[in-house]
C-alpha cells in the first residue's frame, strides 16, 4: 500500500507543476470611472445658461431663429410671414453631463411671442409656450474654464 500512497503523492506533485500558478479572470463588470465633478457640472450649467440667454436676447428678426439654441417654432401654419419673435425664458434647461464629453439639458420652459402677417393677410401676434425646451451638445474643459457647444 505504501507504493500506492507514493504514487498518489507523485501524481499530485506532477499535477500541481503542470497546472501552473492560478490566474485571475477578468470581471464582466466595467471598471468604474471617476464621476464628473460637481464643479465641472456647475461651470457647464453656467456656460449653457449664458449661451441660451444670448440666444434669446435678440429675438428672431424676420423669423430667423438663432441656430444652436434648441428653438423650434410652429408658426408656419398660422403665419404667412414673420416680422419678429420675442423670447422669454421661464426656466432654463437642467444640464446632465455624460462620460463621453457630451451633455443633455432638458426641462426648460420657453415663451415665444411671434408677430407677423397671418395666413389671412391680417396682422397677427401669437404666443407659443414649450415646457420641454432642451438642447444637447458637448463640453470642453481647459485652463480658461468650461465651454459648451450646442448642436
Amino acid at each position: 500500500m505504501a507504493g500506492v500512497g507514493a504514487l498518489i503523492v507523485v501524481a499530485g506533485v506532477v499535477w500541481l507543476a503542470l497546472a501552473g500558478a492560478p490566474t485571475a479572470t477578468p470581471s464582466p463588470e466595467p471598471t468604474p470611472s471617476p464621476s464628473v465633478s460637481l464643479d465641472m457640472r456647475a461651470e457647464a450649467q453656467a456656460a449653457l445658461e449664458e449661451h441660451l440667454e444670448e440666444c434669446t436676447a435678440l429675438g428672431a428678426p424676420n423669423g430667423a431663429v438663432p441656430a444652436g439654441c434648441g428653438i423650434r417654432l410652429p408658426w408656419g401654419a398660422e403665419f404667412a410671414s414673420v416680422t419678429d419673435v420675442r423670447f422669454r425664458i421661464e426656466r432654463l434647461p437642467e444640464l446632465t453631463l455624460s462620460d463621453d464629453g457630451g451633455f443633455t439639458a432638458d426641462g426648460g420652459v420657453l415663451i415665444a411671442t411671434v408677430t407677423g402677417i397671418g395666413q389671412d393677410g391680417a396682422a397677427r401676434t401669437e404666443t407659443y409656450r414649450t415646457e420641454s425646451w432642451g438642447v444637447r451638445g458637448e463640453v470642453e474643459s481647459s485652463d480658461d474654464g468650461v465651454a459648451v457647444t450646442v448642436w
